[in-house]
């Protein structure tokens, strides 16, 4: 049962509730990220978060790009091969 002071619903005279998510910046990830749950809260959101906002026009960008993917190739070739050598 409603009071007669309350108003049906709350922004019925023009008041425009403030939710806590509009005090944080906008979500940096791209829309794939974003739908896979990627949030920069997540493990490696930092990570993400570099590869999304580099610049293929920029030569220093696409550099970080090369060194980001030789990083994350190298560790995989590197735990593969201790895994098989290990067998």
């Amino acid at each position: 049962m409603q009071a007669f002071d309350e108003p049906e619903h709350p922004d019925e005279h023009g008041v425009e509730l403030i939710e806590p998510e509009d005090f944080l910046p906008g979500n940096p990830f791209p829309q794939d990220a974003q739908r896979m749950g990627i949030d920069r809260w997540s493990d490696d959101a930092g990570i993400i978060a570099i590869a999304s906002s580099l610049d293929s026009r920029k030569l220093s960008h696409r550099i970080v790009a090369w060194v980001m993917l030789v990083a994350v190739t190298a560790w995989f070739v590197a735990q593969l091969w201790f895994e098989l050598r290990g067998a």
